[in-house]
């Protein structure tokens, strides 16, 4: 029974994973309805009901993480029932009620798998291929997966994948890239690491293709710090440095100017001229100087709110207030969104899930030191990735690095790392 129970569990994340994945270009290119909004209108009932038939005996530290993410999600749930909500918002809710789910259908599965890496693995791996693949189709093909206006077509040199613009492929590429160091890292053989390495390197070029800066730069940052605890971590910090004073010495000119040289090709002009903005002319970043209005204001007149305006309804507190009404539904933050959206309890349960993880996965003894600072990376990261997308309400899968690091962080292994590890680059 243990079997067929555990062959459930695994069914169930990867149509679920699937379905986030394929729903949007399935309903583009074949006219099918989104296939991801029912089955995360189930996903709740179905977790339910394995919650009341499973064994209520829990990992204590897996335990508190999973209360944490359903008074987070269960709070912001009351909307359903007390705002009204037109379609759009009823979904949004419900992707987000299934980060519990997810949770604990991982919990489920590696607390009792006779091999969690192996499984972790596959499950990566599954995701990389559907970050990696659709955009190089893009490049090569020039077939668009997912509808767009003009502005971000394929043919303005826009990349996306399956994703319905640039940002959330980046901030996906982004979320996944440190738990693919961390899982490939640990009891591997030569083959098993050099494949995690190019993974790595191909989730840095789809950030990279994605134009976006905040994710580039993040990554350039977890690149870097990969290096640097490597064995030769000091001549690594040593030879950075040099290298990042000799591109000092380079003159801003030089540099402007090969970027605007760049215009001839499509792809490349999306990327070079949001870089240039970025270093030459940010006061001319439209999108730049309104996400900054949004912080400001939110900044100086922080509201106080117990259960929130409500999902993506947030013209009464910014009405009149900015210069454009995005904000009103997308306030371009996570914790700003989450805040406006759902209140103090759905905020303070987030700031004690990301504390709580810090701390577990910085106390776990199943990983070695580096791939506990990558692990504690991973989670600095999703803050971050929280700013990038202009939500990440639809983005449940993003969560899932850092659930497989902390679950394997703080369940007991059959192996730990120190005794199983093979190789080590």
């Amino acid at each position: 029974m243990k079997l067929k129970t555990q062959t459930l569990y695994i069914t169930l994340i990867y149509t679920i994973s699937t379905a986030y994945m394929l729903g949007p270009m399935l309903s583009y290119k074949a006219g099918i309805p989104r296939i991801d909004n029912p089955l995360t209108i189930l996903l709740l009932p179905t977790a339910l009901l394995i919650f009341a038939l499973e064994s209520k005996r829990f990992n204590g530290k897996a335990g508190r993480m999973l209360a944490a993410l359903a008074i987070m999600c269960g709070w912001g749930g009351i909307h359903l029932f007390i705002t009204t909500l037109d379609s759009v918002r009823i979904m949004d809710t419900f992707f987000f009620l299934s980060l519990p789910s997810l949770f604990y259908l991982l919990y489920l599965v590696l607390s009792r798998h006779e091999n969690p890496m192996a499984f972790i693995r596959h499950l990566l791996l599954f995701f990389c291929a559907f970050i990696i693949i659709p955009p190089a189709v893009e490049i090569l093909t020039g077939i668009q997966f997912v509808q767009a206006d003009e502005v971000l077509a394929i043919d303005a040199g826009i990349i996306k994948g399956f994703f319905f613009n640039p940002n959330n492929l980046g901030t996906t590429a982004l979320c996944f890239a440190p738990a693919v160091l961390v899982f490939f890292n640990i009891d591997v053989s030569k083959k098993e690491y050099l494949l995690g390495l190019i993974l790595f390197l191909c989730l840095g070029v789809v950030i990279f293709a994605s134009a976006s800066r905040t994710a580039t730069l993040c990554y350039i940052i977890l690149f870097i710090l990969n290096l640097i605890y490597r064995n030769n971590g000091l001549f690594t910090l040593m030879t950075i440095g040099v290298t990042g004073a000799g591109l000092s010495m380079i003159p801003k000119q030089y540099i402007a100017d090969f970027l605007l040289s760049l215009h001839g090709n499509a792809f490349l002009e999306n990327i070079s001229s949001r870089l240039y903005l970025f270093l030459f002319d940010l006061e001319s970043d439209n999108s730049v100087g309104y996400r900054q209005e949004i912080y400001n204001y939110f900044w100086e007149h922080p509201p106080f709110l117990l259960l929130g305006y409500g999902p993506k309804k947030f013209q009464e507190y910014f009405g009149g207030h900015l210069s454009d009404s995005l904000a009103f539904e997308n306030p371009h933050s996570f914790l700003i969104e989450l805040y406006l959206g759902f209140g103090l309890i759905s905020l303070t349960a987030f700031l004690f899930y990301a504390a709580y993880y810090f701390f577990c996965v910085a106390a776990g003894r199943n990983m070695k030191s580096k791939q506990r600072v990558i692990g504690l990376a991973a989670m600095g990261l999703f803050l971050l990735a929280g700013f990038i997308p202009s939500t990440i309400f639809r983005m449940p899968f993003i969560w899932l690095p850092c659930f497989l690091i902390f679950l394997y962080s703080v369940l007991p292994q059959r192996d730990t790392a120190y005794s199983a590890y093979r190789y080590t680059p």
